[in-house]
């Protein structure tokens, strides 16, 4: 009797067991990639405007037919370090010293190293995280003149594994890489300045290996994929993938270049859409495609150079391309050309494909979306991403009511706007209101989508709500004023 209990113990153990195997592997994290492109405009892509006969994008039209296509999503600042800063911390980055432009080549860290960046949240649901690519957020305690020895604070010390950094743009005067908490090669302190780098100071000189702008981004797409490599197969994954392509200097890769039919710009717009592809390729080979989740998206707005005759920016809009779709103004602006971009959600295994949703979603918000469909928001307190606001629901029910709090957007001068409940209100530049572009604005979004007609003067109510708005969030956290819908 005991032998013929003890073997049904064993069988329904063994059963349990299974079970538990199998309920474990369906509830296995998906991984995530968070592509973020330099620089690139709303328009700069297929799905988003930009005609086939100037550029193809068969990538990212690919990842958005099978996705969720945003055609309503905005960044926090129409300059770089801005939008870096609220993605990995989820807060405005004026509620740091940076009121105004943007981390430079010699500055200090930005974020605090106590902050629980959105690298540390994925840490402690137990994904193994990376960055790679441009970092832009600064190093060190102090500035500094040089980024010789051991750099504290670096990328790691604000929750990832792994980084490997350009550490301000694509040329910038460093001119190396940084990897974990190094220069990448360096063989001594000796430094020979040389040269002189798109901003026309001269390049460090470390004796290490110099980028070479034309490969970066093959550098960074080589490294993504050998680190993603490294991994176990079934170990789940954060990797913050930060292309440099297509800030300035416009060079395409050698695989690219004339490719399109609107000159180097266009070519370098079809290098961002070759390196997801890769990205993509290697995904599908290691049979984790449909376990990925892919949220491609921009810092800000497209550049558009003033020597309108002499820059590849201008030649490709000269060609028809509008890097920026029909908006008005281009990074560095308080319009929305600078703020507006392309944002695509897509994770074969859940999200359902081939849908577009026009309600507004920021970059900051990518923080607390994460959080919310793949942690429960477990582990997240009040001060934790105060400015982030889950869009989850829009994700899965993209044609379904939701309506994210106000959002606040800075431009490169430091100049706030608030966008609210289809208004768009741009606070008062100084008080010299005698020009009216330094006067305070109001656009109805619904009706002025090219924010051609200020309202400010008419729509007093709406200007008295905004300002109260905009007063009550530079006082407190956005999430100690307004609850997610």
């Amino acid at each position: 009797m005991l032998t013929i209990f003890l073997h049904v113990f064993i069988i329904l153990t063994s059963i349990v067991s299974k079970n538990d195997t199998i309920q474990s592997h369906t509830e296995k994290k998906p991984n995530i990639i968070v592509f973020i492109a330099d620089d690139f405009g709303y328009g700069s892509t297929n799905v988003y405007g930009a005609s086939e006969e100037l550029i193809k994008t068969p990538n990212i039209n690919k990842l958005a037919k099978e996705g969720v296509k945003f055609t309503n999503a905005y960044t926090t600042g129409s300059v770089c370090t801005p939008t870096r800063y609220a993605l990995m911390t989820g807060q405005y980055s004026w509620r740091t010293n940076l009121k105004k432009g943007v981390v430079n080549m010699n500055d200090p860290a930005l974020i605090d190293v106590e902050r629980k960046t959105l690298p540390k949240y994925m840490q402690s649901l137990g994904y193994k995280t990376a960055m790679v690519g441009k970092w832009h957020l600064g190093f060190k305690e102090k500035k500094f003149n040089n980024l010789l020895g051991n750099i504290y604070p670096a990328p790691t010390d604000y929750g990832l594994d792994y980084s490997f950094a350009l550490p301000n743009n694509l040329d910038d005067g460093h001119k190396v890489y940084i990897e974990n908490n190094k220069i990448y090669g360096l063989r001594s302190d000796k430094i020979s300045p040389y040269g002189k780098s798109f901003y026309g100071k001269q390049y460090k000189g470390y004796d290490a290996p110099q980028r070479v702008t034309e490969q970066v981004t093959d550098d960074l797409t080589n490294k993504s994929i050998e680190w993603m490599k490294s991994l176990d197969k079934d170990q789940p994954f954060f990797l913050y993938y930060a292309a440099a392509a297509v800030h300035h200097p416009i060079v395409p890769s050698p695989q690219m270049r004339g490719k399109s039919n609107a000159g180097a710009y266009g070519d370098f717009i079809q290098d961002i859409d070759r390196s997801l592809g890769d990205l993509i390729a290697f995904l599908e080979e290691r049979g984790i495609r449909e376990n990925t989740i892919i949220i491609f998206a921009s810092d800000n707005g497209g550049d558009i150079p003033n020597k309108k005759n002499v820059m590849p920016e201008n030649f490709a809009i000269n060609k028809g391309l509008q890097i920026n779709g029909d908006y008005k103004g281009d990074k560095h602006t308080i319009w929305d050309g600078g703020f507006r971009i392309p944002f695509i959600v897509n994770y074969p295994k859940e999200i359902k494909g081939d849908q577009t949703s026009n309600v507004t979603i920021s970059t900051v918000d990518i923080y607390c979306f994460l959080a919310d469909y793949i942690g429960n928001n477990k582990g997240l307190d009040l001060e934790d991403a105060p400015d982030s606001y889950s869009f989850k629901k829009a994700v899965l029910k993209p044609n379904k009511f939701y309506e994210r709090p106000p959002l606040v957007h800075r431009d490169a001068q430091g100049r706030r706007a608030i966008r609210f409940e289809g208004w768009k209100f741009i606070e008062e530049k100084n008080k010299d209101t005698n020009k009216k572009m330094n006067a305070e604005m109001l656009f109805s979004l619904t009706k002025d989508k090219k924010e051609s007609t200020n309202l400010a003067k008419t729509e007093t109510a709406i200007v008295y709500k905004a300002k109260n708005y905009l007063s009550k969030i530079i006082e407190k956290s956005s999430k100690e004023i307004w609850k997610n819908n």
